[in-house]
């Protein structure tokens, strides 16, 4: 028994004896749009190419034989293994509920097993272009997304909900020649929308839409964090902006600087159309309240809080209007 038995399991063997190698001869293979189509083999899926171009993945939710895809308690779905310069197909494989899949330069690739029944739960593959298994994570969680690099050394996992347990939002890093994960941690960035690897420096990219991209360490710590801090301040989407300016008028770590910068990312994003959405227009008056109530502007806070409360009078800032209120009218007075 081998170290990843020990680690995941004993289904490693199961596993590779589903792959079966295509022969050598020219296949006739067709792709449109994001689907492929094997017609000798009656597969039709979904598909990744590497960034060469010389490898694809295809995959399939669905049982062929009992005519069945999306959740069920049986019948496997199927992937497969395509060169594009030899025109072959390599590698043919079965697993519960195949869904995404990516492919490196090196016909390494990974795929994501959703599994049978209505558990949340997944497991993660990185096979070889030869059918090895090298990577297996098996999670009690339903997994969001995952992605491979360019030349196949490094690969990451991300879980989305968990009905128990730790496996819930998680980011986890593997390394694929050591085939093993070299971190799992619950991410400061939220979810990804997609990854970027420096496989030099061995480095996790998280690409998040509408903010940037933000590297992790191979041990899991987010590189350059205020970076992050101050592009979610300035970014264009307001539920986003919103959200960072309320930490950081909340914190009592928070600088005058950073405070003036929230302040900012609210009005901003008052003017940027939050005005149309109540649920927002009332976050945003809040922030700005708070801000300028830090920054000693009370007459400014004490209007901004007004208006979030005519929005939403369980808002949260009654008792800081009501304390500024105070305040002007005893100065006044």
């Amino acid at each position: 028994m081998g170290l990843l038995d020990l680690i995941f399991g004993s289904k490693k063997n199961e596993i590779r004896k589903s792959h079966s190698r295509g022969n050598d001869a020219e296949i006739e293979v067709t792709f449109s749009d994001n689907v492929i189509t094997v017609p000798s083999i009656g597969f039709f899926g979904q598909f990744k190419k590497s960034p060469s171009g010389e490898w694809v993945v295809g995959w399939s939710d669905y049982d062929q034989k009992g005519n069945i895809g999306g959740c069920r308690e049986c019948g496997h779905g199927s992937y497969i293994l395509y060169n594009t310069i030899k025109k072959n197909l390599v590698l043919q494989g079965k697993l519960e509920r195949p869904n995404s899949a990516d492919v490196a330069n090196n016909g390494s690739f990974s795929v994501e097993d959703w599994h049978f029944g209505s558990a949340l739960s997944g497991t993660f593959y990185v096979f070889s272009c030869s059918g090895n298994e090298l990577i297996r994570k098996k999670f009690s969680a339903n997994i969001l997304n995952s992605a491979i690099s360019d030349n196949g050394l490094m690969a990451v996992c991300q879980t989305a909900n968990a009905y128990s347990g730790n496996d819930g939002n998680r980011l986890v890093g593997f390394r694929i020649k050591e085939g093993d994960a070299v971190f799992s941690i619950t991410p400061s960035t939220g979810w990804a929308g997609s990854y970027e690897f420096d496989e030099e420096n061995s480095r996790f990219g998280v690409v998040l839409k509408g903010v940037g991209t933000f590297f992790y360490s191979s041990d899991g710590v987010l590189l350059e964090p205020e970076k992050f801090d101050l592009a979610r301040l300035r970014s264009k989407r307001y539920e986003i902006s919103l959200i960072a300016a309320k930490e950081i008028v909340k914190s009592d770590q928070s600088s005058p600087e950073e405070v003036e910068e929230a302040l900012t990312a609210s009005s901003k994003a008052i003017q940027s159309g939050v005005l149309e959405n109540d649920y927002w227009k009332a976050i945003a008056m809040k922030v700005n309240g708070l801000a300028n109530e830090r920054l000693g502007r009370d007459r400014d806070a004490l209007a901004a809080f007004d208006s979030a409360l005519k929005i939403n009078p369980k808002i949260g800032v009654k008792r800081n209007a009501n304390a500024i209120r105070k305040r002007l009218n005893d100065k006044s007075s």
